[in-house]
């Protein structure tokens, strides 16, 4: 067993993340669960790219890995909660991690521990909580203002264009290629079929409001459903929501569909867990990540790294930034 620190914890999440979640955002329930993986679990696969080669963890503790006396295990806890609240600031009042006797009944029938079955132990211990109550559900804003971009926004968007020198390239090579198909009388692109399917899904999208409790942290909070899962989170700092969906598996941690909203109760971005292929033929479980413009319509669409994917999807996103740019241009420098 290595001895916890936060630059471990953090180097185990970047090798074993597929959620598209940024660290600073993981709960305090998600930290304690990823910090006992990250000092145990130590097994998994050489992953190799073009720049570095890394292990990375799979994501179970065996028997052989829990290979510790009950004395080191509750020593390595109490650093854990020391570690964790001193460096990341997050609050661990309420928040149990398992003991080395949870540890060891989880091992139970299958001679592992997982991510799911650990964080769903230190949900359920919120739950279990005397004093909890049933929270009322966060419900996502009536649409009553419009979504169109300010002026601001509109000069902000053709300034960072404008300072892109990866963007700039992007968009004068997509004006070439409608430029080409114009003079022959040809269709410079078709994303028929590219991401039809998804919008459907973004359009019929009604968040799950199935509320247990709340947990709040800092000015942000969340509401969890029966089962320990995130169903709500309110960033108020950023000034959007988030609703996540969960497939049959109840224990599982992992959301299967998440929307984001805008304050004013549009939909932003949706993330979906989708099974990929990898670079090297093996298939493995990413988020999409599909940003909607003001109408709520897909508009770019990013993959994990590693993943392959149709490379339509690169044309797509410059064409749309290239005629985002073209509708801002004129909105705020006038038509030529």
């Amino acid at each position: 067993m290595d001895k916890f620190t936060i630059k471990g914890l953090m180097d185990y999440y970047l090798k074993t993340n597929t959620t598209g979640v940024a660290f600073r955002d993981l709960t305090q329930e998600d930290l304690a669960s990823l910090a006992v993986l990250s000092i145990f679990d130590k097994k998994g696969e050489t992953v190799q790219t073009s720049s570095y080669t890394f292990e990375r963890p799979d994501g179970v503790i065996d028997t052989s890995e829990f290979n510790i006396t009950r004395e080191e295990y509750e020593k390595a806890v109490k650093n854990i909660s020391k570690q964790i609240k001193k460096e990341v600031g997050k609050e661990f009042t309420g928040v149990n991690i398992p003991s080395y006797d949870d540890m060891k009944a989880m091992f139970e029938g299958d001679n592992k521990v997982t991510f799911s079955e650990i964080n769903l132990f230190v949900r359920e211990q919120i739950i279990r909580k005397p004093d909890a109550k049933k929270a009322e559900p966060v419900l996502i804003p009536e649409k009553t203002a419009s979504n169109e971009k300010t002026p601001e926004q509109m000069r902000q968007f053709l300034a960072e264009i404008e300072n892109s020198p990866v963007s700039i390239a992007a968009m004068e090579r997509i004006d070439a290629k409608l430029a080409e198909a114009k003079a022959n009388g040809t269709t410079a692109f078709d994303f028929t079929g590219l991401a039809d399917d998804v919008q459907k899904e973004i359009d019929a999208f009604v968040p799950d409001n199935d509320a247990s409790y709340n947990v709040q942290e800092g000015i942000d909070g969340y509401q969890y459903n029966d089962n320990g899962q995130v169903v709500t989170r309110i960033n108020n700092t950023a000034g959007f929501y988030e609703k996540y969906k969960y497939e049959n598996d109840k224990s599982d941690a992992k959301y299967s569909e998440m929307m984001r909203y805008n304050g004013n109760g549009y939909k932003t971005e949706y993330f979906r867990r989708e099974t990929l292929m990898g670079e090297d033929g093996r298939s493995f479980t990413g988020v999409v990540i599909y940003v909607l413009d003001e109408n709520e319509k897909v508009v770019r669409i990013t993959y994990p790294e590693g993943a392959v994917y149709d490379k339509r999807v690169d044309d797509f996103n410059d064409y749309n930034m290239f005629m985002q740019w073209l509708q801002y241009d004129e909105a705020i420098n006038g038509a030529e």
